[in-house]
């Protein structure tokens, strides 16, 4: 049987296997055509969720030599450097691991900023007057005090009624500062031992340039003599009082490194009359005073944070009578250097030290002059958030009253700590010594000893609790005081 059209088919298939050949190869991976060694088995993808590749040993055969090697992990998302290997597509970053952040940003249910956390723990808004704000409060507490000294133990219950508040300018240059506080005390009994107390300040900050700032100054203090004060009047039912006006300008620029300063402080001085035992005033009007200080400081910018400085001051000081109820003629001159360093760690640790001497000089020949080494400074410490360490130390030459004695050198150190042991909750201790030398005269040094702790619990953003004790000793008067307090301070 003879087929037909097998020999016309033949060119036809031949045409079409050739076609094919010529596709495959077109289509082919060109490393492995052009591959001029054994190819390697490529891995083969499984497929799955997170398009990870999985790679399977692979055998690599030259002179009939079988090795068994384990193919090398492939890296994510990097190309590859090998030709032939396959190419991974990138996931995407929404797919991406990422590192939780320690302390994320917290929006506001109103989607605002945050806002800052108030200086001071339970501090109110305010009262907004123009562009000042006002922050006041008013306290009303229940004490009591016992004293011991050379006249006997003796013993009051009281009332304190506070003010308090503080005026912050909101401007865009410049800013002005005004605090005050005050105290005036009822005794359940006799008014005998009452010491109502007064204070109020006023600075002005002026940028007068990037480099150059001044203040301008004012304040007034009323406060009675203390009974260990070595001018109390023995005896006195009620002490003398004492009216100090004060005033003052400061200038500070910087030249580069060199930071300069110069300032005038002015005072006055009132005494009002004590009481005696049988209730008849005594005149104190002799030791009413005029004071003026010139100071000049120049300091040395080693870094931000440390500062040197060389300090010069100038002081006088007058009174109205040129001679004391005892025939002295009182007023003097001052003259005194220091050097230390500014210190300025940022939030945490700020504050500055000095050393130095300070000499007074009486107009009146027959009383000596004083002259004493001086030791200055004052350190803000803030160790962790919500505690807080103030220390201060100070040098003064006081005047005596009358008398043939010069003066006292008075050395004061003072010593607070705030700790806020919860959010409504803080904690307050305080301390103080003050040592006092007598150069012209035989009287024995005293040093008198003050501590005191107090909590502060508020109730409410305008209502809190307060608690306080206090003693106070000094060895040489023998003498002790003790006070006990508890009250309600309303802020606004």
């Amino acid at each position: 049987m003879i087929v037909k059209g097998t020999a016309t088919r033949l060119p036809t298939s031949r045409k079409a296997a050739t076609l094919l050949l010529l596709a495959c190869t077109l289509l082919y991976t060109p490393g492995t055509v052009f591959a001029q060694t054994a190819a390697t088995r490529l891995p083969v993808a499984v497929p799955s969720g997170d398009a990870t590749p999985t790679e399977n040993p692979t055998t690599t055969t030259e002179n009939e030599a079988s090795t068994v090697r384990a193919a090398p992990p492939q890296q994510l998302w990097r190309p590859s450097n090998n030709p032939g290997d396959p190419i991974s597509e990138q996931q995407e970053e929404a797919g991406q691991p990422y590192a939780d952040a320690e302390n994320p940003y917290e929006p506001t249910v109103d989607g605002g900023e945050n806002p800052q956390r108030a200086t001071e723990p339970g501090q109110t808004p305010g009262i907004r007057l123009g562009t000042f704000l006002l922050r006041p409060s008013i306290s009303q507490t229940i004490n009591t005090e016992k004293q011991t000294n050379t006249g006997g133990p003796s013993r009051r219950n009281y009332l304190t009624t506070g003010i308090r508040g503080t005026l912050t300018s909101d401007w865009s240059r410049h800013t002005l500062t005004v605090t005050g506080d005050g105290a005036w005390e009822k005794n359940f009994g006799s008014k005998n031992g009452e010491e109502p107390r007064a204070r109020i300040e006023a600075d002005l900050r002026l940028d007068l340039g990037e480099e150059t700032t001044a203040n301008l100054k004012a304040g007034y203090e009323f406060s009675r003599e203390g009974t260990t004060d070595p001018n109390a009047l023995t005896g006195a039912a009620v002490q003398g009082g004492e009216h100090r006006f004060t005033t003052g300008a400061s200038i500070q620029r910087d030249f580069g490194k060199l930071r300069g300063l110069a300032a005038l402080d002015l005072s006055r001085t009132v005494y009002t009359d004590a009481k005696g035992i049988n209730g008849q005033p005594i005149s104190l009007s002799d030791r009413d005073q005029n004071g003026a200080n010139l100071r000049g400081r120049i300091g040395y910018e080693l870094s931000p944070a440390l500062i040197p400085f060389l300090e010069l001051n100038a002081g006088t000081t007058k009174y109205d009578r040129r001679l004391d109820n005892t025939g002295y003629a009182r007023s003097s001159n001052s003259y005194g250097a220091k050097i230390g360093a500014e210190v300025d760690l940022g939030e945490k640790t700020r504050g500055e030290a000095a050393i130095g001497y300070l000499r007074k000089q009486y107009d009146d020949d027959r009383i000596a002059s004083i002259g004493a080494l001086t030791l200055d400074g004052e350190l803000n410490w803030s160790p962790q958030r919500g505690t807080n360490v103030n220390l201060g130390l100070r040098t003064t030459i006081e005047d005596f009253a009358g008398g043939p004695q010069g003066g006292w050198i008075s050395y004061r150190l003072d010593a607070g700590l705030t700790h806020e042991l919860r959010s409504n909750l803080v904690a307050r201790l305080t301390g103080q010594i003050v040592h006092r030398t007598f150069p012209s005269s035989d009287i024995e040094d005293a040093v008198e000893y003050t501590a005191g702790a107090g909590l502060t619990w508020g109730l409410n953003r305008y209502l809190d609790l307060t608690a306080d004790v206090s003693y106070q000793w000094t060895p040489i008067y023998d003498s002790n005081e003790l006070r006990v307090g508890a009250g309600l301070v309303l802020k606004r």
